[in-house]
């Protein structure tokens, strides 16, 4: 028999507020029952989904490494976090001479090896003087930056700490790093995220702006910079600890919404990632790295139906709605479907026409689109000079907002018609139960973009 998805959806919607009440509670756990054994019947609940990321590896050319790293001095932001400490401790494989740690955390649940060559340091990135004292009294050679307010939730309610940590902060090293005339290389860690073509979310806003920052100083700097983007990071889910600590021990279990699906990767991955990124960094140019083969993504939900299931609770899912900093909607045409076998969400369809491979196969190295120097210095000029949560988000936006428009000018217009086309299409629009508005901003900058061209009456009949 058919099973009515939507049906059960809905109904856990309409009872989703009124949750506290005891019948209404009961009713939500009959259909949430009714999910599991559906889903299991589907076998989509015998295994953890995410088994298969948590066991995947990439390739990692341990040699050519070992010759770069051996007997270097190295700083790895962030470096008590989930990623840095982990990076930390891979990079004591190759034999450096020193790591020097800056982390402002000083009660970290994350381990670094207790080796006489890790030196830990307690500072802020924000805090130039305290970055520039670093770099001048160590000399690194190598800078790994994993430092960041990385939570899209808290980022959307502590604007101003996360855009001047995420931003200001990456300034500063870039800065440190052009200055002390003993770097080489400069890898930082951006996000998926970052692909959007534009983007009104904080988090992810200053992640872009991030991007652009490095790109900006490979172009016009001493040292070589590279990028990796990651998505989400199994060892340090935000979702998945919340979903599976609520259904072990809370009343019910919270989740944005049915169809809300997730990639992820794993934190020996995200090591390989930052390294591997040393080898494909070249001057001139800001490359990224990310992993090729994520795997289908996981639904939130089957997550939270997994875990019911696997610690024996009679417990109800709750819809409760996308929050801030996860509220954007995903567009069709983010996605090169010309290459449909090699679709990606870490990467856009610009940036996707750049894109080779590394001789394993296993990862992705692009670039992203391109800025002026003009409008990039002029964005941070302002996030420098503004204080203030919603003066600091509207600044950031604003400075985003002028970025892309600059790159749309020099992108290619048959790719920009693509795009829309691909995103746009109206059986599309109707299997996603969207319209053009959803959008938001980037639809009228792409369309902008195409005015005065004969690509414009191409995708004119998409406008509305």
């Amino acid at each position: 028999m058919e099973t009515n998805y939507d049906e059960i959806y809905k109904k856990i919607w309409d009872l989703a507020p009124h949750a506290h009440n005891g019948d209404t509670y009961q009713k939500l756990n009959r259909l949430t029952q009714q999910l599991i054994h559906i889903y299991d019947g589907q076998g989509r609940l015998s295994d953890d989904p995410f088994a298969p990321t948590r066991e995947r590896l990439l390739s990692q050319p341990f040699e050519k490494l070992y010759a770069i790293l051996k007997n270097s001095v190295c700083v790895v932001t962030g470096g008590l976090g989930c990623v840095g400490s982990n990076l930390t401790n891979e990079l004591l494989k190759f034999a450096p001479k020193h790591i020097v740690v800056l982390d402002k955390n000083q009660n970290s649940k994350y381990e670094v090896e207790n080796d006489p060559c890790v030196t830990i340091l307690h500072g802020d990135v924000r805090d130039s003087q305290f970055v520039h004292d670093t770099f001048t009294k160590y000399r690194p050679e190598y800078v790994f930056h994993t430092a960041a307010q990385r939570d899209p939730g808290y980022a959307e309610t502590h604007i101003e700490e996360t855009v001047t940590t995420n931003v200001l902060g990456t300034l500063n090293l870039a800065k440190a790093s052009e200055y002390t005339g003993s770097v080489k290389q400069f890898v930082f860690s951006s996000t998926g995220k970052a692909s959007r073509y534009f983007t009104e979310e904080v988090y992810a806003g200053t992640k872009k702006v991030c991007e652009n920052i490095l790109d900006l100083y490979a172009r016009n700097g001493r040292v070589k910079y590279g990028m990796v983007r990651f998505t989400h990071m199994l060892d340090n889910s935000i979702m998945n600890d919340q979903i599976k600590t609520s259904s072990e021990h809370e009343n019910y279990v919270g989740v944005h919404s049915p169809g809300k699906y997730v990639t992820a990767q794993n934190n020996k991955e995200a090591a390989t990632l930052m390294l591997s990124a040393l080898l494909y960094s070249q001057p001139g140019q800001c490359n990224f790295l990310i992993v090729r083969n994520l795997e289908w993504p996981v639904e939130s939900l089957e997550m939270a139906l997994y875990y019911i299931k696997k610690f024996g609770r009679e417990i109800p899912v709750v819809f409760v709605g996308n929050p801030s900093g996860y509220t954007e909607k995903f567009f069709r045409g983010q996605m090169d479907w010309s290459r449909p076998g090699e679709l990606n969400l870490l990467i856009n369809a610009y940036e996707n026409k750049f894109r080779k491979l590394n001789a394993e196969g296993d990862i992705v190295i692009s670039k992203i689109c391109q800025a002026s120097q003009k409008v990039i210095e002029k964005a941070l000029c302002k996030i420098e000079k503004t204080r203030g949560e919603s003066e600091l988000k509207s600044c950031l936006i604003d400075g985003l907002k002028v970025i892309v428009k600059d790159t749309l000018s020099t992108v290619k217009k048959e790719e920009t018609v693509n795009i829309l086309n691909w995103g746009l299409q109206k059986k599309f629009l109707d299997i996603e139960k969207a319209k053009v508005s959803d959008y938001g901003a980037i639809i009228p900058m792409m369309f902008e973009s195409l005015e005065g061209t004969a690509y414009y009456e191409q995708v004119s009949d998409l406008r509305t």
